[in-house]
């Protein structure tokens, strides 16, 4: 033992004898005072560590809960941002100077539950369409109608609510390029079992559906 570790043995002794003088002797053995030190040393060891344990095990619940109440982005491209929230809603939100990878932005909207058709180029719908569009998508800007043009600079977001997706259902998103430059996204339910896809652009909003065009980049 160094003569630190005995100089606190002793003094982490003497302060236990003086909590105990009603039950110690004077005539105690100096051996079992210097015990009694070294135990109430341990206990406090010990209650220094598990309140350390308490600390981590908190800071444990509360990284745990910003991963269950955040939101975090489930997919980034140049084109879009796809973001999942704890509500289980997802939003999506386009960068209309960039052309939309289909196949990417399907895969991402299907691993987070939504039953999606992403097409470019192409537009699927059925005959008659389910309905509830607007209970499934929100959109920002808000639709006038049910057809948007996007102004220059903004870029808009669309808010799907997988929880009221129609049972037998999917959710049809066709992207068009024009040759003016302009972009133009039509959003519309189709059933799972029967629906049809064109290559060409629907002129104006799709039966139970909706429209967003972009002016030129």
């Amino acid at each position: 033992m160094n003569d630190d570790s005995a100089l606190g043995t002793i003094q982490d002794s003497l302060t236990a004898a003086k909590g105990t003088l009603s039950e110690t002797h004077m005539d105690t053995p100096l051996d079992a005072i210097v015990q009694r030190g070294r135990a109430t040393r341990r206990r406090r060891r010990l209650i220094g560590l598990t309140g350390t344990a308490a600390v981590a095990a908190s800071a444990a619940v509360v990284v745990g809960l910003a991963g269950v109440t955040g939101s975090a982005p489930a997919l980034r491209t140049a084109a879009f941002t796809l973001v999942s929230h704890a509500n289980r809603t997802v939003t999506l939100t386009i960068n209309p100077t960039e052309l939309v990878d289909a196949a990417a932005l399907q895969n991402g909207l299907r691993q987070d539950g939504i039953p999606a058709i992403v097409t470019s180029g192409s537009f699927c719908s059925s005959d008659p369409a389910p309905l509830g569009i607007t209970q499934v998508v929100s959109f920002y800007p808000k639709p006038t109608g049910s057809f948007t043009r996007i102004p220059r600079g903004v870029h808009p977001t669309v808010t799907f609510n997988p929880a009221a997706m129609p049972a037998g259902a999917k959710l049809s998103f066709g992207i068009f390029q024009h040759s003016s430059g302009e972009q133009q996204a039509d959003f519309v339910l189709v059933s799972s079992s029967s629906y049809s896809c064109s290559s060409t652009p629907p002129v104006g909003p799709p039966a139970s559906g909706v429209q967003f065009q972009n002016g030129p980049r």
